[in-house]
């Protein structure tokens, strides 16, 4: 399925370095957005990850753009997502969205953590409650 929608959580969120590097140039549309899962921080890689479990709210940022055929290509490469779970670090899925800004509930393409490796998440990550990366990172600091 193509969509024109991309829900972001992470390091590509506008303001962070990968969103410089791989979003920016293509000018998308952005809204405040939320999805539902469980946030996890890896500490050894550290970035956040979603195991799509929970009724966790997580808050990020949907971006719409004609140009997401051109984006994924390059996003699958640095979330190294192959298309087949077992070989793949994360794996990007269609999920629902909520645009917070309009209430609409839409589809978009989302990067998940593989449920096969689920277990070594939880034994590994650490759980972002709140689900707001960037608010984690300011804590950090």
């Amino acid at each position: 399925m193509y969509l024109n929608n991309l829900f972001v959580y992470g390091t590509l969120l506008p303001g962070l370095e990968n969103h410089e590097k791989f979003i920016k140039k293509y000018r998308p549309e952005v809204y405040k957005a939320s999805a539902k899962g469980t946030m996890y921080y890896i500490p050894e890689d550290n970035y956040p990850v979603v195991l799509d479990e929970g009724d966790g709210e997580i808050k990020g940022v949907l971006f719409v753009t004609r140009e997401l055929a051109v984006i994924l290509p390059e996003l699958d490469e640095i979330e190294k997502f192959t298309g087949v779970e077992s070989q793949s670090h994360l794996i990007r899925e269609i999920r629902d969205v909520k645009n917070l800004e309009t209430g609409e509930v839409v589809k978009a393409h989302m990067f998940l953590w593989p449920p096969s490796k689920a277990d070594w998440l939880k034994k590994n990550g650490v759980v972002i409650k709140d689900g707001d990366w960037k608010r984690f990172l300011e804590n950090m600091k």
